[in-house]
């Protein structure tokens, strides 16, 4: 059974958008998180879901249009926010 404080990444991805959409708008949003969000699926080493939400943060973490807009402390700064939904 599922805990209540567990997050899959399709939940994190929706908590996560607004921060990104308010800099990019919701397609290139979309862009970014699907993208990450693919490098979590081709991924075989993150097995729970708790581990696929911080390589999908991770992910985002290292992304060069996120880099590129907010700078390397302000992204680090947002990935610290959004891996506390993981739980």
């Amino acid at each position: 059974m599922k805990r209540e404080s567990e997050m899959n990444v399709e939940e994190l991805k929706d908590k996560i958008k607004p921060d990104i959409a308010s800099i990019f708008g919701g397609s290139m949003a979309d862009l970014i998180l699907n993208k990450a969000k693919m490098k979590v699926a081709a991924d075989a080493t993150a097995a729970d879901e708790a581990s696929k939400c911080k390589l999908f943060v991770q992910c985002l973490r290292t992304d060069d249009k996120l880099i590129g807009m907010w700078g390397d402390l302000e992204i680090t700064e947002r990935a610290n926010k959004w891996i506390t939904y993981v739980g």
